[in-house]
Formats: C-alpha cells, sequence, structure tokens
C-alpha cells in the first residue's frame, strides 16, 4: 500500500478532528513573517495545524460537518489551546487572533460546530442554559402574542 503525502495529511486531520474536543476553525495567510506568528501563538498557549483548501472541503465533505464546508476558502488552520483555561472569552480569542491576520471560521466544542454567526448570538456553551433562554424566549412572545389578539 503507497501512501503519500494527501492521504497523510487527511488521516492526520481526522485523528485531529476526533481526539480535540475544543478547537478553532481560522482562515490563514502564507506570511513572509511566519516565524513570528507561531511565536506569538506559542505565547498565548496555542497550538496550531495547518491544511489547505482541496484537504480540508474533502474532509468535512465525508463527515457530518459538512455545512462548515462553503466557509473554507483557503489555508486552514486548526488552533487548540494547550493548556486548559477557564478565562478563554470571546473577545480576547478575536482580538488576539485578527491581530495575527487569522479570521475566525467556526469552533468545534464538545463534537459541535458553531459558526461566528452562531457565536455571536450564543450567550453559553452550556446546553441547559441556551435551552432555559429558548424556553423563557417562547414564553415572553407567547404572552405577547395572546395579549395583541385580545
Amino acid at each position: 500500500m503507497k501512501l503519500n503525502s494527501r492521504d497523510y495529511q487527511i488521516s492526520k486531520a481526522k485523528k485531529y478532528f476526533n481526539e480535540t474536543p475544543l478547537f478553532f476553525f481560522f482562515n490563514g495567510i502564507n506570511s513572509n513573517t511566519w516565524i513570528t506568528i507561531e511565536q506569538s501563538l506559542s505565547n498565548l498557549n496555542f497550538n496550531y495545524y495547518k491544511i489547505f483548501n482541496k484537504t480540508t472541503t474533502k474532509i468535512l465533505k465525508n463527515s457530518i460537518y459538512t455545512s462548515i464546508t462553503p466557509s473554507i476558502k483557503g489555508i486552514t488552520f486548526f488552533i487548540k489551546p494547550t493548556k486548559h483555561s477557564k478565562t478563554l472569552t470571546k473577545c480576547v480569542i478575536l482580538d488576539n487572533f485578527e491581530s495575527l491576520l487569522f479570521v475566525l471560521l467556526a469552533v468545534k466544542f464538545n463534537n459541535k460546530i458553531y459558526s461566528t454567526k452562531q457565536l455571536k448570538n450564543l450567550n453559553s456553551f452550556e446546553y441547559k442554559e441556551n435551552k432555559l433562554a429558548l424556553y423563557q424566549f417562547g414564553l415572553t412572545n407567547l404572552k405577547f402574542y395572546f395579549n395583541i389578539s385580545k
């Protein structure tokens, strides 16, 4: 059996995808100052895995995460935190990575992928809190609807 580089990249990315519970999808660029970008990523306590466009789309088309495939437009980086810290906030992540010329595409958290639009509207990653917020929203709108129709 011959193993070429594309098959190796696909198998490594699938393994990364399945074993890592939290990581971020970023679009990035090949820069001349790549060493400084790597150093700043290590200072922020993040590891990365760089994967190319065709390989990423091939992996995602054959998985349950097909909804994220249209947003892949170039070199994709899977970036994960090296240490489990509880201080990861949306603002910190967006501010630090935009200065490094990365554009956030999505977040994989506990086998679910959240796009950037979903992240802007999401208050918490806790399922029970989100369900409670949806229930309260439904109750208030239902009461509002019945008060108008009377």
